[in-house]
């Protein structure tokens, strides 16, 4: 069995996906079906390449395995590579000589559309729910918009930080009388990428039921505002914001993290009953702490949890990270080392679960790649080949999904409405 073979063995078996997407939020959810086995085709343009395959700025040599751009740049960069596992790329030009009208033939066998740009930009291009409902009938078009289709703001630009901004995440997150801060990577991505996988799986079981496909239209401010509900609903029940306080929480005290052995080495703990903060004060060797009247109730305990930070420091300095967030786990506190990206890498638990998958890729070599948080018993996902390289797949899905002949394919070549790299000036 070849990679394709393996790929298409999963659940989704026989679901063709086509993406209109950039960056991870779109991608991220067609990774979702490729990893259950969806056929999922990442349409690319020659013109204007995949934010995430090669940005405007100068090459950052930390985008790359080993900071090495290589020849195809494209093709090595980290961010692409790990959101387009198990799919398929496509070149087409929409704007060239048959370009639109190349897609709409591909569409017309399809059963998803994507598109994480901006509303409107499908029905610019004549290719709206209802146009393309009439190439196929039972087609599911899903849309990403950040703000919704209709609405003062529906226009609106937006990245990851910005959507946080925008759905009251940030406010929250800080230290008291400072600014507001965003978790610094675009945590809204996969958020909406995973909110828009879960809507197209729903999708698609109306369709089995009914043979009836539908228009999708994913908010993903509105996806981001449901990690944050309970705040909201505090916030209309008491008419007061909730205030950033650090790594405070209303629910936990101590609740903060700790300088543990080690350069910029710290343990989060979380201690959430009674017990066990009578715990950790015996196991930091401070068992007189439980009594103190500033610490026995919950509310001292929250109010005067600062004055925590040394007795437990002292304690936590003398283990590394990881020692200290094992011994407070045995003794039941709720614990973690405050992990990097190699820690997570190398991380033996991680092994054991099998989360990484250890593909090959023809320009970036071989690299572990991070699975997905689900693991089903009967329909399990799967991993088996890396992103595809800049058009790999352009003259079979030309042939032998939309049964294009060799000398029309040659044409769209010298028009250059399909091309093996990007042109100039991409």
């Amino acid at each position: 069995m070849d990679e394709q073979e393996q790929a298409a063995s999963g659940p989704l078996t026989g679901i063709r996906v086509v993406e209109l997407t950039t960056a991870w939020a779109g991608p991220m959810a067609g990774r979702v079906l490729a990893f259950l086995g969806a056929e999922v085709i990442q349409l690319e343009s020659p013109t204007r390449v995949n934010s995430w395959r090669l940005n405007k700025e100068a090459v950052n040599p930390i985008n790359f395995p080993d900071r090495v751009a290589g020849e195809r740049p494209y093709d090595r960069a980290y961010l692409f590579n790990s959101q387009n596992i198990n799919k398929r790329s496509l070149i087409l030009n929409l704007k060239g000589p048959g370009g639109l009208d190349t897609l709409k033939s591909l569409l017309a066998k399809t059963d998803v559309l994507i598109c994480n740009f901006r509303p409107g930009m499908l029905r610019q291009m004549g290719l709206d729910y209802d146009r393309l409902r009439a190439l196929k009938p039972d087609i599911i078009v899903a849309e990403m918009p950040a703000f919704g289709i209709e609405g003062p703001n529906a226009g609106y630009a937006a990245l990851g930080p910005t959507m946080e901004m925008a759905a009251g995440m940030s406010s929250m997150i800080g230290y008291r009388d400072g600014g507001p801060v965003t978790t610094g990577p675009s945590y809204m991505d996969p958020i909406g990428g995973f909110n828009c996988a879960a809507a197209i799986l729903t999708a698609l079981m109306h369709r089995q039921e009914t043979g009836e496909g539908q228009h999708i239209e994913m908010p993903q401010v509105e996806a981001g505002m449901q990690f944050v509900g309970e705040e909201i609903l505090a916030a209309i029940d008491s008419g007061e914001d909730p205030e950033p306080h650090g790594n405070h929480v209303r629910h936990a005290a101590p609740h903060d993290a700790y300088e543990a052995d080690g350069e910029d080495s710290w343990v989060a703990i979380a201690v959430t009953s009674d017990e066990a903060f009578g715990a950790l004060c015996t196991l930091i060797g401070e068992p007189a702490l439980a009594g103190d009247a500033r610490f026995a109730t919950f509310a001292e305990r929250h109010r005067n949890q600062d004055r925590l930070r040394d007795p437990i420091t002292r304690w936590t300095r003398t283990l590394s990270k990881h020692e200290a967030a094992a011994r407070l786990q045995e003794a039941g506190v709720a614990a973690a080392p405050v992990q990097n990206p190699k820690d997570v890498a190398d991380s033996a638990h991680f092994a054991t679960t099998g989360y990484f998958t250890q593909l090959s890729h023809p320009d970036a070599g071989v690299h572990p790649y991070p699975g997905l948080p689900f693991r089903l018993s009967g329909t399990p996902g799967r991993q088996t080949s890396a992103a595809p390289a800049f058009g790999q797949d352009t003259h079979a899905i030309l042939s032998g999904v939309i049964g294009l002949s060799h000398d029309a394919i040659a044409a769209l070549e010298r028009d250059g409405t399909v091309a093996s790299e990007p042109l100039p000036g991409a």
